[in-house]
């Protein structure tokens, strides 16, 4: 497990990174359950030769010990992701991957709060991955990406 994880935190019967995440290595679209996942009933069942994406991902949650119990995955419904800019224009996204059941939970209270104080610094960027709809939260207002 990667040693940036909480100590006090654990994946427990959570998966839902297994669901919403896309996983190119396993030409694993996002928003589906991954084919070698057994929700509740043993986990990865290739977790041994597991792609390297998989190895190397901790959700928020597990990550930072400042993200509130709110943000528990199987709570919330949604996986945080918080990566490194990949563009000179931020220096660091925070992605929402939100589970088609709670299409709208990052709009309620306490996560919309919490989204809207993140996008708050200009050179991070809040983006929000609801099915197939993209939304990037910014200060003061919420836009859809449109895809081409």
């Amino acid at each position: 497990m990667d040693k940036s994880v909480h100590p006090r935190r654990a994946c427990g019967a959570c998966s839902l990174c297994c669901k919403l995440l896309p996983i190119a290595a396993l030409e694993k679209p996002h928003d589906q359950w991954c084919a070698h996942c057994r929700p509740g009933a043993g986990g990865c069942t290739i977790y041994d030769s597991r792609p390297q994406t998989c190895r190397t991902f901790s959700c928020h949650w597990l990550a930072d010990p400042a993200a509130g119990e709110h943000w528990a995955p199987l709570k919330a419904r949604m996986v945080v992701q918080i990566t490194g800019g990949h563009d000179a224009a931020f220096d660091r996204f925070v992605d929402v991957h939100v589970d088609r059941g709670a299409a709208d939970a990052w709009r309620s209270k306490p996560y919309a709060a919490d989204l809207r104080r993140l996008s708050a610094d200009p050179r991070t960027l809040v983006r929000i991955f609801q099915s197939n709809r993209t939304f990037v939260v910014r200060p003061g207002e919420v836009l859809e990406v449109k895809r081409a």
